[in-house]
């Protein structure tokens, strides 16, 4: 298994934290790490995804963000947000917020008719970051994801921030459980990962492509 050691070190890692807790976009807090933000503009140009669907929407500055994106690459990507709280800040035509709990997403994903999306699909999960979380959202995905499809398992650098007990070791330990568990069904997806180098990203073997 790959190491989930990020390329930050820890001198530069605080400071640049700093600047991803206090990110917005258009005025709403965004809470995305700069280079991943590139390795979404990559990522979003080359699978052409029909979905985009984020569970974590926090103030919604990122499904506004992947909604012009995909507005100006010409996508036709449906935006989709799931999160305990809709946000009160963000009202946009192009995306649908939904009220719900990443351990229990089968009823809100039924509900809005998910299976019928056509693919391929880019899913990312940046809710509670907890290790039943991140397992309970790739079982969940996995399921309803094809082959080609991109799910991206989002702020692994909580390791090297210090603080994944916080989450009961978080998107890195419940990452390594499910691949160790479930050969075969998504694989690695490096070239994101390291596109700046090795897991210079924000989350580290957290770019996972559908086999």
């Amino acid at each position: 298994m790959r190491s989930f050691t990020t390329a930050f070190t820890k001198p530069m890692l605080k400071g640049y934290q700093a600047g991803v807790m206090g990110y917005t976009y258009k005025g709403v807090r965004c809470l995305k790490s700069p280079i991943d933000i590139a390795i979404y503009l990559r990522l979003l140009w080359e699978l052409k995804p029909r979905l985009i669907l984020e569970v974590g929407s926090h103030s919604g500055g990122s499904a506004l963000l992947f909604a012009d994106l995909a507005e100006i690459m010409g996508l036709e990507a449906r935006i989709i947000s799931v999160d305990l709280n809709i946000p009160e800040g963000v009202r946009d035509d192009r995306i649908t917020f939904l009220q719900g709990d990443v351990m229990d997403l089968g009823p809100v994903l039924d509900a809005c008719r998910l299976d019928e999306i056509p693919h391929p699909w880019f899913v990312t999960e940046d809710s509670a970051h907890s290790h039943a979380g991140c397992l309970a959202a790739l079982a969940e995905f996995s399921a309803r994801m094809q082959p080609g499809d991109i799910l991206a398992m989002e702020d692994g650098v909580l390791d090297d921030l210090g603080i994944s007990e916080r989450y009961d070791g978080g998107p890195n330990r419940a990452l390594g459980e499910y691949l160790a568990a479930h050969p075969g069904v998504f694989e690695i997806a490096e070239d994101l990962c390291d596109m700046f180098g090795p897991n210079a990203t924000y989350n580290p073997n957290g770019y996972l492509r559908k086999l």
